[in-house]
């Protein structure tokens, strides 16, 4: 069983990649990492029945024209579609606003609003939109506004994909998730004038069980809920006290990403890679191989988990939810060596280019322009490798290197061979082979009498 290891200048991060790579696992219904995707909330912004200012956007892409003002949308059900680039549920939506868009035609308009805030510039808006297309290869009919500045404080979220509705007569309509973007609401909103319902926010600063709609009890520290929390985001979100960790809430997902979550903090080298289904129905983890309508697929496979740790115990966080799933929801995930086609990471050479000068650790491997690692192991190396690539394949360790390190590669992690040619830079390279390497197995157990788990 690999040795368990904390980087604490890894924390940011690992907890900005936790969301996308959840939100992977679920496409289409989870909403992006928590600790990922989570956009800075400042003013109150519009309320819903009061008038959208006319406002002239200056920078607007994927689009005949290069600004437009909000007013040349009266008489369209206007859709302003808050997202980034590199959120999952903001990628895996794209289809059917497309879709919707073109069903709709003039009737519709779906505007995306790509803003600093979410980590967006215009090229990697504009990389996004000709990278990614419809099946048939044609692009998206989704104009995007980049660099926003004044349409995000005119309705402050904490979540995204996050969607304003405004009617044809230039009020605010009301605002949601991306669950209640469908053709049926739109069709709704168009012939009647009925907005779908705005979505329900829970405080997540307060403990679950302290919510009077949710059964409870009282001195708990953890509470396991079977079940889709209409409203909540999925996701993870901390709480904080006096500065330190205090404990957290993991909403709407289901068990393997909630084991993922515990994972990626426990193992962060394996990154999003390592599993093995041993039994275990794919359908109660991917909504798109179940053949239940998604209402009943959320009811029956979706959980929300809450931790309030003791005092002095932050770092326990993770063990803690690792340890409550494996008591309470029904699975139990177990490290077992199986042979598999693996990278390894070797040396090459005797001379050290490796070591680090210094400095505060500082971990950039997920930015998408001149990515670079100071002063950590290469453990970091590792969990970027095994994330959010075409590589394919796990990587595994073969240096035996134990010291911190530097480098600076190119950002491209899907090129293997560019990949090879960065890392040979520091007398690295990356090998395929069969090996045996410990993996996570998840399994089915008998399941318990009841998922609230009370310490």
């Amino acid at each position: 069983m690999p040795t368990k290891k904390h980087f604490p200048g890894l924390l940011l991060p690992l907890l900005l990649l936790l969301l996308v790579l959840l939100l992977q696992l679920l496409p289409g219904w989870l909403l992006s990492l928590a600790q990922a995707q989570n956009p800075p909330a400042s003013a109150p912004g519009l309320q819903v029945g009061q008038p959208l200012p006319d406002l002239l956007l200056p920078e607007l892409v994927n689009s005949s024209r290069s600004s437009v003002r909000l007013s040349d949308f009266r008489g369209k059900l206007l859709l302003l579609d808050f997202y980034a680039t590199w959120c999952s549920t903001s990628r895996s939506v794209m289809p059917r606003l497309d879709s919707l868009q073109r069903i709709f035609g003039q009737q519709l308009q779906i505007l995306l609003v790509s803003y600093p805030a979410a980590r967006d510039t215009r090229q990697t808006v504009e990389n996004f939109l000709t990278e990614h297309r419809r099946p048939d290869g044609q692009p998206y009919a989704l104009p995007s506004v980049v660099e926003d500045t004044s349409l995000v404080p005119l309705f402050p979220h904490e979540h995204i994909p996050h969607f304003a509705w405004i009617t044809p007569d230039g009020k605010v309509g009301t605002l949601t998730g991306p669950e209640q973007v469908t053709e049926a609401n739109i069709r709704r909103a168009l012939a009647e004038g009925h907005m779908p319902p705005s979505m329900r926010h829970y405080d997540l600063d307060a403990p679950l069980w302290a919510n009077k709609e949710l059964p409870g009890h009282t001195r708990q520290y953890s509470f396991l809920h079977h079940g889709y929390l209409a409203g909540a985001p999925a996701g993870l979100r901390l709480r904080y006290k006096a500065g330190q960790i205090s404990g957290a809430v993991l909403t709407n997902l289901s068990v393997l990403a909630l084991y993922d979550v515990a994972k990626w903090q426990l193992y962060p080298a394996y990154g999003e890679r390592g599993w093995i289904l041993s039994k275990v129905d794919s359908a109660d983890f991917f909504p798109e191989k179940s053949p239940l309508p998604p209402e009943a697929w959320k009811a029956q496979h979706l959980y929300s988990y809450d931790l309030q740790l003791p005092p002095g115990q932050a770092d326990s966080l993770y063990r803690y939810l690792w340890e409550d799933l494996h008591r309470y929801s029904g699975y139990r995930a177990t490290w077992e060596p199986r042979a598999t086609e693996c990278l390894a990471l070797v040396r090459r050479g005797r001379r050290d280019r490796l070591h680090s000068k210094g400095g505060t650790p500082q971990n950039r491997l997920f930015r998408p322009e001149k990515p670079y690692l100071q002063n950590l192991p290469l453990s970091a190396l590792l969990a970027r490798l095994n994330t959010s690539n075409a590589l394919g394949l796990l990587v595994v360790d073969a240096t035996g290197y134990t010291q911190p390190v530097d480098l600076a590669l190119s950002g491209d992690f899907d090129d293997l061979e560019i990949l090879r040619r960065d890392l040979r830079r520091y007398g690295l390279d990356l090998v395929r082979q069969r090996r045996t390497v410990p993996l996570l197995v998840l399994r089915k157990v008998p399941a318990p009498d009841t998922v609230q788990a009370i310490r």
